[in-house]
């Protein structure tokens, strides 16, 4: 009885050293402070929930700072008034360095915006008729991916020469004679009613009473389709990319969860990006 009893106490001992040794971990940032810069509404709802979570299970004050516009976040995190940002793409957040010197670097992937296509006149892109009106937004970059979603659900084709960033005088097969508009993104809602499908961002969705699931066709919801160029990220400065802080937050935030709640407050526009950016053989880890 006194051996089995020996052998009790040395048990509790060593249960009770793991436990005090995981709460120590959890609390090696306890009382830390992190500040994230965010844009739009959507994202900064997103990381009120991030916040939370930081508080409760790693004692992390995860601040909020929300800003209006493309600019002053990425100022503000090569500056040092923030610790990070979450706002944009990779390739934003590459022009922005070449054009600043400065050496902002991606550290963790948030969220994709898969393209998609709307119309008040079909339920599928292969009912369109001849000559159908098709409005895509005229910005570069997304004019290009919706050719590219266009060739992609079998409406045109697109000269193969024609790299990453298509225009429309690079299709060179129309076999329903399509006329492709480049609108303004913020008017192609307006003017639905006059095409006969259209790419509308999803923050201009709510202007004309649609939701991401009224689309009548998605593209870059998969790992084979993703615009890996366009996934949204979460930027730090080069020199604090291996910071365990920061990878604290990145774990609490790459979680299903979040994933949830990214998809609740985009009404599933948003799809959480780091799983499928695995999938697709894609990391940010160099």
């Amino acid at each position: 009885m006194k051996r089995l009893l020996e052998l009790l106490t040395v048990l509790v001992l060593a249960l009770t050293g793991i436990s005090s040794l995981a709460f120590a971990q959890e609390k090696d940032f306890d009382g830390e402070v992190v500040s994230v810069g965010v844009v739009g509404e959507e994202s900064e709802e997103i990381w009120r929930f991030v916040a939370e979570k930081a508080k409760k299970e790693a004692g992390i004050d995860l601040q909020i700072e929300f800003f209006t516009d493309y600019v002053i976040p990425n100022e503000a995190l090569h500056d040092g008034s923030l610790d990070i940002n979450a706002f944009q793409h990779t390739v934003f957040l590459e022009e922005w360095n070449d054009s600043h010197d400065g050496d902002l670097t991606p550290i963790a992937y948030t969220y994709a915006a898969p393209v998609r296509i709307y119309s008040e006149k079909y339920d599928s892109v292969d009912d369109i008729p001849e000559s159908a009106t098709i409005g895509i937004p005229n910005a570069p970059t997304n004019s290009a991916y919706a050719l590219v979603t266009l060739e992609r659900a079998g409406i045109i084709t697109l000269d193969e020469k024609a790299g990453d960033l298509p225009t429309v005088d690079d299709i060179v097969d129309n076999p329903k004679n399509v006329d492709v508009k480049e609108l303004d993104a913020a008017q192609i809602g307006a003017v639905l009613e006059d095409l006969d499908l259209a790419f509308i961002d999803n923050t201009f969705l709510e202007s004309v009473d649609l939701t991401p699931e009224d689309a009548i066709y998605v593209y870059g919801d998969t790992p084979e389709t993703i615009n890996k160029s366009r996934v949204n990220i979460i930027a730090a400065r080069g020199e604090d990319k291996d910071s365990p802080l920061l990878a604290k937050i990145v774990g609490l935030y790459q979680q299903d969860d979040v994933g949830e709640v990214i998809e609740e407050v985009s009404q599933k526009g948003l799809i959480p990006a780091w799983d499928i950016m695995e999938a697709a053989g894609e990391t940010l880890k160099d």
